[in-house]
Order: C-alpha cells, then sequence, then structure tokens
C-alpha cells in the first residue's frame, strides 16, 4: 500500500479557526470523560486554551493529508540547559483516520529533524499513545535516552529526555573507522588464539 501524502507547515492565520475545532476533538480524545464539558460547550478550561495559544515560547504547525485538516502539533522552546535549547512536544494530534498508517511517526519524525537538539516528551501514564512514543524516540534520538517520571497537581507523567542532533559527517566517520578498528582487532585475537585451542 502505498504511504499516504502528508504536509506539515507552520500555522497561518487561514488555518486557526481549523485548528480550534481539532483542539476540540483532540481533547475531548484525550481527557474529555476526566474534564467533561465547559458551560460553553467546549472541552478543556479557558485557561488551557489561552496557555495552548500563546505565541511567545511556542510554534503551532497544521498537518494535512491529502489536502485536508488531519491534525496539529504545538511545540515549545524550553529553558536552556547548558547553553543549549530544549523543546517539548507540548501538544500532538493525528486524528483517528489516519492512525496506525505511519502519519503521527512520519510528522514526529518531521518535528525531531526540524528541530535538531534537545527535546523532551511528556505522556500521561495513562496514555495509550506512550507506546508510540516510546518506538518513535527510539529511533529519533541519538545517544541515550532518559526516562523519568513526572507529578503535576493530580496528573502522572513519563517524561523522555534525549538528542536528536547528529555529529558532523567527519565525526561520524571517525566513530566508523574506531569501530572498524576495534572489530577487526578482536577478529585478530580470535584467529590467533585457535590454533592454541586446537
Amino acid at each position: 500500500m502505498a504511504a499516504l501524502r502528508f504536509s506539515l507547515r507552520p500555522l497561518r492565520r487561514s488555518d486557526v479557526a481549523i485548528v480550534r475545532r481539532l483542539v476540540q476533538l483532540y481533547v475531548y480524545d484525550l481527557v474529555g470523560e476526566r474534564w467533561g464539558v465547559e458551560m460553553d460547550g467546549t472541552y478543556a478550561p479557558s485557561g488551557w486554551h489561552r496557555q495552548f495559544w500563546r505565541r511567545d515560547d511556542r510554534q503551532h504547525f497544521i498537518v494535512r493529508v491529502g489536502g485536508r485538516p488531519a491534525g496539529f502539533a504545538l511545540v515549545r522552546e524550553l529553558p536552556t540547559v547548558a547553553g543549549a535549547p530544549v523543546r517539548e512536544m507540548a501538544e500532538f494530534f493525528v486524528l483517528r483516520t489516519y492512525r496506525r498508517r505511519g502519519i503521527g511517526t512520519r510528522v514526529a519524525r518531521a518535528l525531531f529533524a526540524r528541530f535538531r537538539g534537545r527535546w523532551e516528551v511528556a505522556v500521561l501514564t495513562w496514555n495509550p499513545a506512550r507506546r508510540f512514543w516510546r518506538g518513535v524516540i527510539r529511533r529519533a534520538a541519538v545517544g541515550r535516552v532518559v526516562v523519568r517520571p513526572r507529578r503535576h497537581r493530580d496528573l502522572t507523567f513519563v517524561v523522555w529526555h534525549f538528542d536528536t542532533t547528529r555529529p558532523p559527517a567527519r565525526a561520524r566517520a571517525v566513530s566508523r573507522a574506531a569501530r572498524r578498528t576495534r572489530s577487526g582487532g578482536r577478529r585478530s585475537r580470535s584467529a590467533g588464539a585457535g590454533p592454541a585451542s586446537a
């Protein structure tokens, strides 16, 4: 089956109304049964929506599949660590129609590639998406992945900390050469030990 074609781009003014509607599906999908509906018929308290639409340290993206709205992502910049920026996948949503079809994985990896560096992804402990993120992060991370629990009020999260920065081509070549040298050394020692065991 051919892969679905998707697009991912920063939000434009014309996209805002679309994403506002998608946000309702997202919140209901995630915590609708826990939060319930507001008096105006929307999901999530007004404070959550104000926080979502802040622009000072956030970048909003819309996802489309075949030209149709299919989801959104919100990337937030956290305080720097040792002078390096850290980004958080603050919100991420793909319509159920497109789940388990590779769209979420490709969108997430596109964002990790767009913002090379340190990342943090926090997922509610009861959210089934934990399995999805564990697999995506395992493939996207360069080096060690640190997993820690976090509690915020009455919510508990699993938080992944990782880096997507790839070393320069020269450093990768040196690393590969070093691995080949170590591997060759092991082969020579093994071959040299053979006759003694005969």
